[in-house]
């Protein structure tokens, strides 16, 4: 195999990694609206029972939904920041094969790389 057919090679799947990193951070966008959101509903409540005045045992379930809502976000974040991190160094990889072959080769498509190219990220 010559040497540019390695790059190449090496380019397509920088491409594929970039790929599924941005897929990932996709995924995680997702997941923090709805842990976020999940936050806010907890909060309604909250302020729901402290005006009706709730039984111990309602405040204290409701404190466990809090922390359980509390500790999705903070590892949903988490997650989202390591992803990030990963695509963002996925990224450089693509503008160092950029910058060595002039171009980006695209990848003959198979079902694997194909597969969800298409959808919007709010379905």
């Amino acid at each position: 195999m010559s040497e540019k057919a390695d790059v190449e090679k090496r380019a397509v799947e920088a491409l594929l990694r970039y790929r599924e990193a941005l897929a990932r951070v996709e995924a995680l966008e997702q997941e923090e609206v709805a842990a976020y959101r999940a936050l806010v509903e907890w909060r309604g409540r909250v302020e729901n029972s402290i005006f009706d005045g709730g039984a111990s045992a309602a405040r204290s379930n409701l404190v466990e939904i809090g922390q359980d809502a509390i500790s999705r976000l903070h590892d949903v974040r988490f997650a989202m920041s390591e992803a990030t991190a990963e695509l963002k160094s996925a990224f450089t990889t693509l503008v160092a094969f950029d910058d060595a072959l002039g171009y980006l080769p695209i990848p003959e498509a198979t079902e694997s790389n194909v597969k969800g190219a298409g959808d919007s990220p709010e379905e």
